[in-house]
């Protein structure tokens, strides 16, 4: 499953319950250190984003805390190892992909069509 790393540490604690009951999952989490919808919106509109921008936790650790698998995809290149290697393994695992948090994705933009490719 994808998911925004503001998304993942709202209901971090459900790591453990996923470890705990030996669920069979890779949550791969785009990690732009913000709340992004919130921080497009308020930067298209000439606000300031600081109350969206709360920095790039290591997402990758926390899920290791955690007791599953955690993986910092820094380089792309590395996605087909990786994949091999879960599926292979199994289990449970997050992998923490670190993106811009200047560019909009297509949802942001057609639900707010002020908002260009990337922030303002």
């Amino acid at each position: 499953m994808f998911d925004g790393d503001g998304s993942l540490l709202m209901h971090v604690q459900e790591l453990e319950t996923i470890r705990r009951h030996g669920i069979n999952i890779l949550i791969v989490v785009l990690n732009d250190g913000a709340y992004g919808s919130e921080i497009h919106k308020l930067r298209a509109e000439g606000l300031s984003d600081s109350g969206a921008v709360f920095g790039r936790t290591d997402l990758a650790a926390v899920a290791r805390g955690f007791g599953i698998g955690g993986e910092t995809v820094s380089d792309l290149s590395d996605i087909g190892r990786l994949t091999a290697e879960f599926s292979a393994r199994g289990g449970a695992a997050v992998w923490d992909v670190p993106i811009s948090d200047r560019v909009c994705s297509p949802v942001i933009r057609r639900a707010h069509p002020g908002i260009g490719g990337a922030a303002h």
